[in-house]
């Protein structure tokens, strides 16, 4: 049988424990440490699940984990202020990254990860999750179907709203919530926009208060022709809303809610409910970016799903959607970043 993959999972948090979830179900891995700041948590999950080779690691320690021999790759699932250090430690250990979006609060920062990545060979997974739907996948390779494409509505209404400590520290909802929906908008036009507009309000005082938005509309043109409309909200109070329209000259498409069961009453009236939340809406989702990252460590797989291109213009993008709904104007894309690609080599 072949070595087992070594692992390191960096944060018991709500992606945390979805990854860790995963690590558990693959027999091909194995998960050597744990590195938490909470580490009475951390000994508390591995002794509630019996891993007797798993070992919980202070998150001060963390770099001098990382170089540890035995491990292979990291997993970082950590406050979103701690990435770019930890990507950076593992990196410069010659370990491969998944790292939860973003890699940095800076563009330039990001770009260093990358470059470092492709000087060592090593794999950097930014974790867009949604590219690994089945929905979305589908809908991407069926595209075709309905051809010339015209426009795209997105709408993700998030469910349960996260908790103020997490908000205070996620980037802002256009960076935690809508760069998910630019990666999409992307990953299905296959180009980029050529203008971007957005509006949006706060309707929640505790939001309002941390100086950022909870419902917000951004309007999208590309250079094809195709008109984006992407409908974000921090909360939904039926469930975990997450749609995806597409319409062509032929017809069109929809990535609809799943539903909890396929259960209908009265003969189709009424069925089951949505996911309440992203946990469960993504559930496969998760479990194939995972093995995607495995598989690239092992070589089962040479190309990366998420390029630094993506990761990188899907950040921009979202910048851009923040500073038209802040500044009040029509963003000129290409204009916009003509100084940020122009000499990164990316």
């Amino acid at each position: 049988m072949a070595k087992k993959i070594g692992l390191i999972l960096c944060g018991l948090g709500r992606m945390g424990m979805i990854h860790f979830s995963n690590i558990l179900k693959n027999r091909t891995v194995e998960l050597l440490y744990i590195i938490e700041m909470d580490l009475q948590k951390a000994q508390k999950v591995i002794s509630d699940h019996g891993l007797t080779t798993t070992e919980a690691v202070h998150v001060d320690n963390a770099k001098e984990t990382i170089n540890k021999e035995r491990v292979d790759g990291v997993i970082i699932a950590t406050p979103t202020d701690t990435h770019e250090k930890l990507v950076l430690q593992t990196l410069e250990a010659g370990k491969h990254v998944l790292c939860e979006k973003p890699l940095s609060f800076e563009f330039d920062a990001a770009v260093k990860c990358y470059k470092i990545a492709e000087a060592k060979s090593l794999v950097l997974l930014c974790a867009f999750n949604r590219r690994f739907d089945p929905q979305i996948r589908k809908m991407h390779s069926n595209l075709s179907h309905i051809g010339k494409l015209h426009s795209i509505k997105i709408c993700s209404r998030d469910a349960p709203r996260p908790p103020l400590s997490y908000l205070k520290i996620s980037g802002g909802i256009f960076h935690d919530c809508i760069v998910h929906d630019m990666d999409m908008l992307r990953y299905l036009t296959g180009e980029n926009p050529s203008t971007v507009y957005t509006l949006a309000h706060c309707h929640d005082p505790e939001i309002a208060e941390l100086k950022d938005v909870d419902t917000v509309f951004v309007v999208l043109q590309f250079p094809s022709g195709v008109i984006a409309h992407i409908d974000v909200s921090r909360e939904c109070v039926y469930g975990y809303h997450q749609t995806v329209q597409v319409y062509g000259d032929k017809g069109s498409m929809m990535s609809d809610n799943p539903r909890q069961s396929g259960l209908m009453l009265n003969g189709g009236q009424r069925s089951d409910d949505i996911f309440f939340s992203f946990h469960d809406r993504y559930t496969v989702a998760y479990s194939l970016e995972l093995e995607h990252f495995f598989k690239l460590i092992r070589g089962e797989e040479k190309e990366c799903d998420i390029k630094a291109k993506d990761t990188l213009q899907a950040t921009i993008l979202s910048q851009a959607a923040e500073d038209s709904f802040k500044n009040g104007c029509v963003i000129n894309y290409s204009e916009y970043t003509k100084h940020k690609f122009s000499n990164i080599g990316i």
